[in-house]
């Protein structure tokens, strides 16, 4: 018996899931003529964030954060999301879930995507943001992706294995760019360099509020808010 199977007709994104609300969103402050001071972009490591809680500051704040954005898709809305509202600064963390999609999918049983490739094609997306906001005359800075621990099926060395060598390029591409790298991943770390800090984390990949309230001091050790 031969099964007809049609296939998937399309393919769920995550940055279409707020891109309405980013959009009006957008086009109230180009309208208002509001200039964000301090422009945070994403995954859902920056949408949790609530920014109002952690920052006591008169500045504008933007959280631009999609939970599960990838590089891929983050670089195809910079230009929305960032470079038309033209920021004083632009604080761009993604990674993780590009990371993500190298593990195995023990329910559909299909291979994850190749280290190799992902790490490719993770830095030069990064790189290519840092470009556009250096071309428009906006500060950016970059953030490190934060420590990990996953259970298994899921392989955490390939996941600590490349979030060390993205975290090395985020370094290096900063200081030869001049711009600031925010190392949120030392702070959030376990002695081992490579494991999130248990009370931190409900998951292994998200933090807590007393996450957010150390990565918030280790924002401001950097940046004035």
């Amino acid at each position: 018996m031969k099964v007809i199977k049609p296939g998937f007709f399309g393919k769920t994104i995550p940055t279409d899931e707020r891109r309405l609300e980013f959009d009006f969103a957008n086009e109230q402050l180009l309208y208002m003529k509001k200039k964000p001071d301090i422009l945070f972009i994403g995954d859902s490591i920056t949408q949790l964030w609530d920014l109002n809680v952690f920052f006591n500051t008169e500045k504008l704040l933007i959280n631009r954060g999609i939970g599960g954005d990838t590089s891929k898709y983050l670089l195809k809305r910079f230009d929305a999301d960032v470079i038309q509202l033209n920021p004083s600064l632009a604080i761009v963390m993604i990674g993780t879930n590009d990371i993500t999609a190298t593990h195995y999918d023990p329910w559909w049983r299909i291979s994850g995507l190749d280290e190799e490739d992902v790490f490719i094609e993770a830095t030069k997306n990064i790189n290519k943001m840092v470009n556009k906001c250096l071309e428009n005359s906006i500060n950016i800075a970059l953030c490190s992706i934060i420590p990990s621990y996953i259970a298994a099926p899921y392989n955490k060395h390939i996941r600590w294995k490349l979030t060390e060598r993205i975290n090395d390029f985020i370094i290096k591409l900063s200081q030869d760019k001049n711009i600031k790298y925010i190392d949120y991943h030392s702070s959030l770390c376990m002695k081992d360099g490579k494991t999130i800090i248990t009370d931190l984390s409900p998951d292994g990949i998200h933090v807590n509020a007393k996450g957010y309230e150390i990565m918030a001091k280790t924002l401001k050790k950097m940046i004035d808010l």
